[in-house]
């Protein structure tokens, strides 16, 4: 039989540290045990978001080597011109521990190599031109990916159940686009509400899409491979579909006039 406590903190108790222990460590356990299957990933946030100069990546929770860590406030970052690519990345350091606390060292830099480590993730990555600036808003589904002066997130890898998956907001911009069209096939509606109404969409669903929209079987994908067959299939959509209105994309927003 299994003991659930929960302390009681009144007045004219004492407290005890065993009472402090579970209130410290009940948000942590029930944040391990909702998230245990999922894969190692961003759960939430840290995204990069550009204001002139500077880079801002949001705080949010990352899981890794199994294990759950919030960032808990923004990262600032100052870019500069580049001709080559470089990588947004999260490193993690060795954890050190003292009488009262086990620390996690993280942080957040701009690299030139673009090759990951063992202990980094991939917050996002770009190509700045000289005398550009830098974006990090996108104007259709394929910007995602345009080489020059924009922040590319295709290849971040978002927590997912068992796998990976993409950034929502990647399957957010084709479900608004297609959703601009009479489409006809009741499949393409059931898969871009999906993308507008989900937290997260496995990799499995969408690699079972886009298979059904190619005919041809299931597969594995990276993520760059996934954006690009979306991409093609939007096009065909466009291609055979009627517009049904006009659309004008702010911010991630479509405007229907």
């Amino acid at each position: 039989m299994q003991e659930i406590k929960y302390p009681f903190f009144k007045r004219d108790r004492i407290l005890k540290i065993n009472m402090l222990e579970n209130l410290r460590d009940f948000p942590r356990d029930v944040l391990d045990v909702f998230y245990e299957e999922m894969s190692d990933g961003i759960v939430c946030g840290l995204v990069p978001k550009v204001e002139k100069e500077v880079i801002t990546v949001s705080k949010g929770i990352i899981k890794y080597c199994g294990s759950l860590y919030l960032v808990s406030e923004p990262v600032l970052l100052y870019y500069e011109e580049t001709e080559k690519d470089v990588m947004l990345k999260l490193c993690f350091h060795d954890e050190t521990q003292d009488q009262d606390y086990r620390i996690a060292y993280i942080d957040i830099k701009i690299d030139e190599e673009m090759q990951l480590l063992p202990n980094q993730i991939e917050l996002g990555r770009f190509r700045l031109k000289k005398g550009a600036y830098l974006r990090s808003e996108y104007q259709d589904l394929y910007d995602f990916t345009t080489e020059y002066n924009t922040i590319n997130i295709v290849h971040v890898k978002y927590a997912g159940q068992k796998e990976h998956t993409l950034n929502k907001m990647i399957l957010q911009y084709f479900a608004k686009e297609v959703l601009t069209y009479q489409v006809e096939d009741e499949r393409d509606f059931s898969f871009c509400l999906l993308c507008l109404n989900s937290q997260r969409i496995e990799r499995c669903v969408i690699q079972q899409y886009i298979a059904y929209k190619t005919d041809t079987f299931v597969k594995e994908m990276s993520n760059a491979e996934i954006h690009k067959s979306l991409v093609k299939i939007l096009e065909q959509i466009k291609k055979k579909s009627k517009l049904v209105h006009k659309k004008t994309m702010i911010n991630s927003k479509i405007i229907m006039d």
